[in-house]
């Protein structure tokens, strides 16, 4: 008996050791989580920029930045309830990963956005940089007139490379995951993003809210099918949320904590955006904004808050720069043809930077310019406050009313108005509904966001929102970060846009800042209306009711209801199946018949980037019927026997009738204009694959392999 407690003994010390230390990591994961996935994206995204993007470079600045900024940002929540917060945060978040990782999207063809930027990641697994070499395609195409190196749009010729369209730092970010866990991990790793988008919300939200409640935030964006449908696939969307929200995170630290390292980690951060998006300038700004009015009225000396607000200032314009001028050298045809709309975004943005520094330099001691900010709230008091708190729900009341009065019509004038036009007929022919070509839709943009959150969420928010602008205008008043960097870009997407009007394709411009923001102020209006209840018992039911709905309600969208439709009851489909399943079989399938030869890809332009960058062969497009003397000479520019790809025989002088040589089916998300997609679309496809001969004629693979078989 003595032995055995002798022996109990002596293993507590250790045990109660092990027991402190999954404590504190339980505490500090969720804000750990954020510092790796942002160091390792801001290091690809930095390092791509100049060319250099490497596992060898990425991965230790990665490791730098995560060591220098460790204790300066990663927080042990010490809260009664963070431990349980952190066990079910993590064990939520691993769940969330598991379960998306199986339908992971294997979107490599170019449909929409991530299919570039699907490949332009599977190219940096093994390249420094998204400049794909030609490699004697320009030559080829030269010899007939609309032959071309490059497709349009989505691949761009410069010089002797062709470079993929868009910002550079998913990609990089994804390639991570290549070197990892090679193809797969490519197709995971926004997955990974996506959930540390999830914890960077949590993490803001405990800002205001006890770690359980702030779980709930967290938990209804994850459960959106928007946030699923787009971090499956590689869309820039969740990226751009993490920088967001950790921007928002450290920022507000920074200035409540009057600390440089959080500071200028935020400052950094939402600069970054322009790494991610072309319109990063947006969220940037909102950054900037809302930091700089919570240091004009933060509790500590004229001198370190406009130091601050100058540092702040100063390091987001020269990283928001950094990341116009990489769009500019990896993505200069994209930069050029938005090139109206950036110049506008970065001339608001500059403008309002030189605005503000000039407002900071006037904190001086002679001024009271610093506490502007405090005497005109002083002024607004009780109803002023509350004034401005019913001004902003008038705004989003009008907002939601708009399809009642209201239809948004682009014009016909410039031949993308012409494309996009033609594109909203299809689907409203397709679903069966009036064929009104011009219109946006967006009218209904706060309708879209109820698809995804629901009409009670949505309310919910609305007060949320009301509350918090009470508050700060109230004080405390460094809550202006978050307030900042959602409402402005919110309101503005809101009433404009701007995009094709089909889901989950438009709830793109609504997953970095509105869906959270929405997300964490649906959770105040719902403790706000709680606390409204005189009894106790009361409250704490409330809140139990209040948690349930954010979780439950987004679930409720997995299933679309609509009587009268041709599919009455639908399941969404980009909870429940895989984006373009099928493709990367189909693909390794068109490499092995290639076999590393240079590629004429005759008739369409769907796969140009596919072929390049998997098989890593030079393509060349014909938009015409390639002539015998064409392909012929081509043998001669090459240096060895072109394959022609296609799916029209007609096109081509076969030295026998060809049978298609890969055949497969691939599958994706279907349109949908006015609901969460419930269909999707199939696509076949039957791939003719020739060797070209001497004399310009075509010889199909299939047939050659007979041959060698029967030789």
């Amino acid at each position: 008996m003595s032995d055995a407690r002798v022996a109990a003994g002596s293993t507590s010390p250790l045990r109660a050791s092990l027991q402190a230390r999954i404590d504190t990591v339980v505490r500090t994961a969720p804000s750990a989580f954020v510092l790796v996935i942002t160091a390792i994206a801001v290091s690809a995204g930095l390092l791509v920029s100049v060319g250099h993007h490497r596992w060898w470079t990425v991965l230790p600045l990665a490791a730098l930045l995560i060591a220098l900024l460790w204790r300066h940002l990663v927080t042990t929540d010490t809260h009664p309830q963070a431990r349980l917060a952190g066990i079910l945060l993590l064990s939520g978040t691993v769940a969330w990963i598991l379960v998306n990782l199986f339908f992971a999207a294997q979107y490599i063809l170019v449909v929409r956005d991530p299919g570039f930027l699907t490949l332009s990641g599977l190219w940096l697994v093994h390249h420094a940089s998204t400049d794909i070499p030609a490699s004697g395609a320009v030559e080829a195409a030269a010899l007939q007139s609309n032959l071309i190196p490059d497709a349009s749009q989505a691949w761009n010729l410069l010089g002797d490379a062709v470079q993929p369209q868009g910002a550079k730092m998913l990609p990089a970010t994804i390639a991570v995951g290549g070197w990892f866990a090679g193809t797969a991990g490519v197709y995971g790793a926004n997955i990974i993003i996506g959930a540390a988008g999830m914890a960077a919300v949590y993490l803001v939200a405990r800002r205001f809210l006890a770690p359980l409640a702030a779980l709930a935030p967290a938990a209804l964006l994850g459960l959106t099918v928007a946030h699923i449908g787009l971090s499956r696939a590689a869309y820039t969307e969740p990226l751009t949320l993490v920088l967001v929200f950790a921007g928002v995170l450290w920022s507000w630290r920074g200035v409540a904590e009057r600390a440089w390292a959080p500071l200028l980690a935020g400052a950094f951060v939402s600069g970054a955006t322009a790494f991610a998006r072309i319109d990063g300038a947006v969220f940037a700004w909102g950054a900037m904004v809302g930091t700089v009015l919570a240091l004009s009225a933060a509790d500590a000396p004229r001198a370190w808050r406009r130091g601050a607000a100058l540092a702040y200032v100063g390091l987001q314009s020269v990283v928001l720069t950094g990341g116009y001028l990489s769009l500019y050298r990896w993505s200069r045809a994209y930069l050029e043809r938005l090139g109206d709309e950036t110049t506008l975004l970065v001339g608001a943005y500059a403008a309002s930077a030189v605005l503000v520094l000039l407002w900071v330099m006037s904190w001086v001691a002679s001024s009271r310019m610093d506490r502007l900010l405090p005497a005109l709230t002083e002024r607004l008091g009780h109803r002023g406050s509350l004034a401005a708190s019913l001004l902003l729900g008038a705004t989003f009341a009008i907002l939601t009313s708009r399809p009642l009065w209201m239809i948004s019509r682009r014009g016909t004038e410039t031949s993308t108005d012409q494309f996009t036009n033609s594109v909203i007929q299809g689907f409203q022919s397709s679903a069966g509904l009036d064929v009104d070509p011009t219109r946006t839709y967006a009218e209904s943009t706060v309708t879209w966001l109820s698809y995804y959150l629901t009409w009670p969420l949505v309310l919910l928010a609305f007060v949320g929102f009301g509350v918090l602008i009470y508050r700060v205008l109230r004080g405390p008043y460094d809550s202006w970060v978050l307030l900042a960097a959602v409402l402005p870009s919110t309101l503005f997407y809101l009433w404009k846009p701007s995009i094709i009007a089909d889901q989950i394709w438009s709830i793109r411009r609504f997953e970095p800042a509105t869906l959270p923001g929405f997300a964490i102020a649906a959770m105040v209006g719902a403790w706000w209306l709680v606390g409204l209840l005189r009894r106790e018992h009361s409250r704490r039911l409330g809140r139990r009711v209040a948690v349930g709905a954010l979780v439950i309600l987004p679930i409720t969208t997995w299933v679309s209801v609509s009587p009268g439709s041709s599919i009455p009851i639908g399941a969404a489909v980009n909870v429940f199946t895989t984006e373009m399943d099928g493709a990367n079989g189909m693909i390794d399938d068109l490499c092995d018949e290639i076999d590393g030869r240079p590629v004429v890809l005759a008739g369409t332009s769907e796969v140009f980037g596919t072929i390049r960058v998997v098989c890593d062969v030079p393509v060349v497009l014909a938009l015409v019927e390639p002539t015998q003397d064409t392909l012929a000479e081509m043998v001669d520019v090459f240096g060895e026997a072109p394959v022609v790809v296609t799916r029209n025989k007609d096109w081509l002088e076969w030295t026998e009738t060809p049978t298609p040589v890969v055949t497969s089916v691939v599958t994706h998300s279907g349109y949908s204009l006015q609901r969460i997609p419930v269909t999707y679309v199939t696509r076949n496809y039957k791939w003719l694959i020739g060797v070209v001969n001497d004399d310009g004629t075509v010889t199909s693979v299939a047939s050659a392999t007979e041959q060698i078989s029967g030789s």
